[in-house]
């Protein structure tokens, strides 16, 4: 009872996307007329058919029917030998049904699709782009990634050099572009440059990207420094024009106050200023200045002068001499002591050898009132010129 089965091919190939047909005889060993399901078995079964799918025999009669094989062309579809095996199946015997098996063997392909991410960038002193591969085939990808240029104004790095993907996934290599040479101003320039994908076994592809090299100093730079010098000027005109004097108001006001409260007369506003300023608190009359050494200070108001070891002032009746600054003076650089003195009273002892200019400003004036002689003495070498400026205010009773 039953059936027995035979192929005509015990081994078949294919590769991914063709087809192979190979052909089964089915007898019918039993004693009655039967019929015979034929179905493909194995890890082709999703890729076969048989033509019929079925026989009627009689007993002892023997038939034939075709199956056909048809593996996609997929990533998943993975090459190699595979056992396949066809069953006749006895629709009145079903414990008499025939397995007859083969081999069969699918074939490998390789297609890769490549594309260059982003296509066009800009930069001054370099640019990335990433070059996507994707492995459509049945087998591990291997391709190098290499670029170019027409003009050779590039150079190019590529990481990692050559790539390997493993089928249905994608792999990146990171091409960075370098100018050969950079340039200050103007407007960006184009470079256009080749990237060439050689996968090991298979068709080079080719690809195109686009570097826009910029300048070094961005086109926003001139009109920004151009913003910059006018608000400058600007700020300088509001200074000189609006700010400054009223500044300078502002502190001959407060002078004016300090000196009232310390019981000076306020000079007028329309007198000539000692000394070329004042900080805004003018001069009344005439005052003498520090050129002519030796000359006494008059007042009342702002004064200054200049004091040799030859030239002592004497104050006037009824005055009192505030000084406020002293400027020492050595420009011979020489040797020996000096002595700012105040009715035979030491008020300064200075070595000469310690400076050559030095100063000194006093919070509380020092006071030579009338009748005193101020002086200042010298023990140096012949041929020393050392000297003091004053400078400060003459108030009276």
């Amino acid at each position: 009872m039953g059936a027995s089965a035979k192929l005509d091919e015990d081994s078949l190939r294919v590769d991914p996307g063709g087809e192979v047909r190979g052909q089964i005889t089915v007898r019918n060993s039993g004693t009655v007329v039967d019929q015979f399901s034929l179905e493909v078995l194995g890890d082709a079964a999703g890729w076969a058919t048989v033509e019929p799918a079925s026989l009627s025999l009689f007993p002892g009669a023997e038939g034939s029917a075709a199956f056909i094989i048809r593996p996609p062309r997929l990533w998943s579809t993975r090459p190699g030998t595979m056992a396949v095996g066809i069953r006749a199946a006895s629709k009145e015997d079903p414990a008499g049904s025939a397995v007859e098996e083969g081999t069969l063997e699918v074939g490998s392909f390789t297609e890769t699709a490549a594309e260059i991410s982003p296509r066009t960038v800009h930069g001054r002193f370099g640019a990335s782009h990433e070059v996507l591969l994707d492995n459509r085939g049945n087998v591990p990808l291997e391709a190098a990634v290499t670029a170019s240029d027409e003009d050779r104004q590039l150079r190019f790095a590529t990481t990692p050099p050559s790539t390997i993907v493993e089928p249905g996934s994608a792999g990146v290599a990171r091409l960075r572009v370098r100018p050969t040479k950079r340039f200050w101003r103007g407007p960006a320039r184009t470079r256009r440059f080749q990237v060439t994908v050689e996968p090991v076994g298979g068709t080079p592809i080719k690809l195109e990207g686009v570097f826009l090299h910029d300048a070094i100093l961005p086109s926003w730079i001139v009109p920004a420094l151009a913003a910059l010098l006018a608000l400058a000027i600007l700020a300088l005109f509001f200074w000189f024009a609006f700010l400054r004097p009223a500044v300078e108001a502002a502190a001959g006001q407060k002078a004016a106050q300090v000196l009232s409260s310390a019981g000076i007369p306020v000079p007028s506003a329309g007198a000539p200023s000692s000394g070329g300023g004042g900080g805004g608190v003018p001069s009344p009359g005439p005052s003498p200045s520090g050129g002519g050494g030796g000359s006494a200070p008059t007042g009342p108001g702002p004064t200054d002068g200049r004091l040799t070891p030859t030239t002592p002032i004497t104050i006037a009746a009824g005055q009192t001499l505030h000084i406020t600054d002293l400027i020492f003076g050595n420009p011979q650089g020489a040797s020996g002591s000096l002595d700012l003195v105040r009715n035979g009273t030491i008020l300064l002892d200075l070595r000469l050898d310690n400076f050559r200019d030095l100063d000194y400003h006093f919070v509380t004036p020092i006071q030579v009132g009338a009748g005193a002689t101020l002086q200042l003495n010298a023990s140096c070498s012949p041929g020393c010129a050392p000297s003091v400026f004053y400078t400060g205010f003459v108030s009276v009773p």
